[in-house]
């Protein structure tokens, strides 16, 4: 499976073949292709709203290095999946989908919201999550820097003046 390669043309015999099991295993788990992409999209944004949750939960100050760092982590654990969801061959739900999990953190710890109206909340909110979900793909797509490089850069870059 490759990021460049749509969902909708990706076959079973592939999967299969790349996982070493046989189309009748395939079908005790999943029931097509894209049963299989809406699973792991669903176990990776649950452990994803898991994380963020007990952080907002368990603290008053949110602690961006340490959270980014679990975050990237499990990205970086499924970058196969999360290269392919996140391309633009992908599911365009899941990133819709994962910024809704990620926008309450914004807001509530990053995005400046006094003196703002709801719309231009909403457009500074798009801008940073869309900006966010970009790099982290092109750089699991194309890891050139390690994960606490990224991380570093990131928080530094986009989020310094905050942290």
């Amino acid at each position: 499976l490759h990021p460049r390669h749509p969902i909708e043309k990706t076959s079973i015999k592939e999967i299969t073949d790349l996982a070493g099991y046989n189309r009748g295993t395939f079908y005790l788990y999943y029931n097509d292709v894209y049963d299989l992409f809406s699973q792991i999209e669903e176990e990776l944004l649950t452990r994803i709203r898991e994380v963020l949750e007990v952080s907002m939960l368990e603290n008053d100050t949110f602690d961006l290095s340490r959270q980014m760092e679990v975050l990237l982590e499990l990205m970086q654990t499924h970058s196969h999946y999360a290269s392919v969801l996140l391309s633009e061959n992908g599911d365009p739900h899941f990133a819709g989908r994962l910024k809704e999990i990620i926008l309450p953190v914004l807001e509530r710890y990053f995005i400046p919201s006094e003196g703002l109206s709801d719309y231009q909340m909403k457009l500074l909110s798009e801008f940073y999550l869309s900006g966010i979900l970009a790099a982290v793909s092109h750089w699991i797509a194309s890891p050139q820097m390690s994960l606490q490089e990224f991380l570093t850069f990131i928080i530094a870059k986009v989020f310094g003046p905050h942290t």
